[in-house]
């Protein structure tokens, strides 16, 4: 068969509060996760085979295979009968917060899926998924969401369209690092996804947690993220190192993209309502 592409797209945290640190070393967490229309892009060439054979050409791993994310889904779940090829055309920057390898692995689950005809419920590959990464869920999940524990706890949300400027001052960062050296000091309230009805209050209200610790030990993440703040609502997604800036009718882009600091790769992109990975035409 051809190569079929599939769109694996970016993710923002609209908000990150840190609750507590669990016994494990992980940290519960809550936020607001939304895709954006920023996207790897995919492509998948499966065969039956005498033997299975996973080949993935993926330019954003510089180390070993076998620790990336798309072959460790492609173990999970093509058949001993097929053999499969991925090339990946990265676009989302590596370790800037947006989730490029969670959702890379995802789409390796939905592709392989649906082209090896596997009928697996969206249940089955969660499950699939949780024993990868904690943001992989989301995800196959397929909705905008508020999420909790370490990322499993996934309640669909419907959210207004948003628009945003993303940028990424060039500085990959580890999340495992960044969890591991930071200090819970003031524990965020815990928000009641029961009680909330207003997401845009949230989204314009809370902040992100470990701001405050990556701002201290990253100048140019502090220097990009403050001069964003002078145009509107901006944040640190996730661990960073990407920043976004929530676009109003009242901001003049261009004026914005003009005086970026240097080194800064900027993307304008737009919320989705779902995972446009499910949209790959068969």
């Amino acid at each position: 068969m051809a190569y079929v592409k599939f769109k694996s797209p970016a993710k923002l945290n609209l908000f990150l509060n840190i609750i507590d640190r669990k016994p494990d070393g992980y940290h519960n967490l809550q936020s607001i996760f939304t895709f954006v229309d920023l996207y790897d892009e995919l492509f998948f060439k499966i065969e039956r085979s005498e033997s299975r054979k996973i080949t993935v050409n993926n330019p954003s791993v510089q180390t070993n295979l076998f620790d990336d994310l798309i072959y460790k889904a492609c173990e999970r779940i093509l058949p001993k009968e097929y053999s499969v090829d991925i090339q990946v055309n990265k676009i989302i920057p590596q370790g800037g917060g947006l989730g490029g390898g969670s959702s890379n692995a995802a789409t390796t689950l939905i592709a392989i899926n649906q082209l090896c005809h596997l009928n697996q419920n969206q249940e089955q590959l969660t499950d699939l998924g949780a024993s990868l990464g904690a943001d992989i869920p989301f995800f196959i999940n397929n909705k905008n969401a508020f999420v909790e524990g370490i990322g499993e706890k996934i309640t669909p949300i419907n959210l207004k369209p948003m628009q945003f400027l993303i940028c990424y001052p060039s500085i990959n960062i580890s999340t495992k690092e960044i969890f591991s050296a930071f200090k819970l000091t003031n524990k965020s309230k815990e928000l009641k996804i029961t009680a909330l009805s207003n997401y845009d209050d949230i989204i314009n209200t809370q902040g992100n947690d470990l701001e405050e610790y990556i701002l201290d030990k990253n100048i140019k993440i502090k220097q990009l993220l403050n001069y964003l703040r002078q145009f509107g609502n901006a944040k640190i997604t996730g661990t960073g190192s990407s920043c976004f800036l929530i676009l109003k009718e009242n901001i003049d882009v261009e004026a914005v993209i003009k005086e970026l600091p240097a080194d800064t790769v900027f993307f304008k992109s737009r919320s989705l309502e779902h995972n446009i990975a499910y949209n790959s035409s068969l």
